[in-house]
């Protein structure tokens, strides 16, 4: 690793703040859109650094772009902060520890890019649980300039950049006509009989769906009481694939179900969907992957090397990766109380995302996050060789 001592040197400087930002976070979980207190933290440190800071982009309040730019001309490198939590779970993903390092790998470039050139963006991207910010921050053309962008998230093991599916949300609604389920019941409609039909339409579907697709609902309305027959229905389904089309046309056949279920019980049905804010496959950057991959190796860590397979889960990073190379590495962070694996989205996630021992792998991976960044920055071949893969994302 070129410039180690320096590195090292650069990343225990800051260790105090960032591992204080990241425990403020945890202890202080707001869910996406109402990440105030994060945002305000983040801002405030990368402020004290010289940054130039925009907050409330693409119109979230919650959103910013930090960037510091160097005297002479080179690459754009992008860092990713989230920071938004579970619901009644907290910090359960570990995004107080990705804002730590999105923050901490950005400040870590500045004396590089004084020295080399180039920009280095912290990206704060709320949300990233419930409303996806870096769809809308993508559409603003916020990474069009980006020659590369990274992030880490907490994980249960070391990885290399993997691909993630693609998801897309739909709700249905069923409507009917209510009546007293003992004295006329054949005066009414049943809105949660279309909601079963719905359902068990859902499960045969999956029979004839590619090993890649997912189909996930849930009843969020299902009726009063029973002795009225229910007239209203809601039900909220995910339909993930590897890649974004596929998700969508199987949202297409999830649709088509939900007519034919009012059709067979003589309800009406609505749709809420938004076509606009599918978070698309993520595709990681092999080139730049292996790069960061090798420094976390280097620095002792032992990731497992995926290549570009496709690994469950789905991320709004996937939005930015058509637009700019992308990785998305993950870092172990602990085990489960009897030694085995454990996953995000737990109770012990949480209480493991505020250790120190969590933050000081993500130190870890801030140095090698500014290795690779050194590199973007030094070596015009490594960073012809992105772009080169890059150009073949939409093969």
């Amino acid at each position: 690793m070129k410039y180690k001592d320096r590195i090292d040197k650069i990343v225990a400087d800051l260790s105090p703040e960032l591992k204080k930002l990241a425990k403020d976070i945890h202890d202080n979980p707001e869910l996406g859109l109402e990440e105030f207190k994060a945002c305000a933290w983040q801002v405030e440190l990368i402020k004290k650094y010289g940054f130039d800071v925009e907050t409330g982009v693409a119109d979230i309040p919650t959103a910013f772009v930090a960037s510091y730019k160097g005297d002479k001309p080179g690459p754009v490198i992008g860092m990713i902060s989230e920071y938004d939590c579970l619901p009644e779970i907290g910090h359960a993903c570990g995004h107080n520890l990705i804002a730590m390092m999105g923050v901490g790998s950005g400040l870590g470039m500045k004396e590089f890019i004084d020295e080399f050139g180039g920009e280095v963006r912290i990206y704060g991207t709320p949300a990233e649980e419930n409303a996806g910010a870096k769809i809308p921050m993508a559409k603003a053309g916020l990474f069009d300039d980006c020659d590369a962008v990274m992030q880490v998230h907490p994980s249960c093991m070391d990885t290399d950049s993997w691909n993630t599916s693609a998801i897309d949300a739909l709700s249905v609604e069923f409507r009917g006509k209510p009546s007293h389920a003992a004295a006329a019941p054949e005066i009414g409609i049943n809105a949660l009989d279309a909601m079963i039909l719905l359902f068990n339409a859902v499960a045969l579907m999956r029979q004839q769906t590619t090993e890649d697709t997912r189909i996930h609902g849930v009843i969020t309305d299902g009726g009063v009481v029973p002795g009225i027959i229910p007239d209203y229905t809601k039900a909220d389904f995910y339909t993930r694939a590897h890649r974004a089309k596929d998700a969508i046309a199987l949202t297409y056949r999830l649709m088509d179900a939900a007519k034919g279920a009012a059709l067979a019980t003589g309800c009406e049905v609505n749709f809420i969907r938004d076509p606009e804010a599918i978070y698309v496959d993520t595709i990681s950057n092999q080139v730049l992957s292996r790069r960061a991959t090798d420094y976390m190796e280097e620095l002792g860590f032992k990731p497992q090397r995926f290549e570009g397979q496709y690994v469950g889960g789905s991320t709004d990073l996937g939005n930015v990766s058509y637009i700019a190379p992308s990785i998305h590495l993950s870092c172990k962070i602990g085990d489960s109380p009897d030694g085995s694996q454990f996953g995000v989205h737990t109770y012990y996630f949480t209480e493991r995302a505020g250790t120190d021992e969590a933050m000081e792998v993500c130190l870890g991976y801030i140095k090698g996050l500014i290795a690779t960044g050194i590199d973007l920055l030094t070596e015009p071949e490594f960073l012809a060789e992105i772009k080169e893969e890059f150009s073949h994302i939409n093969d």
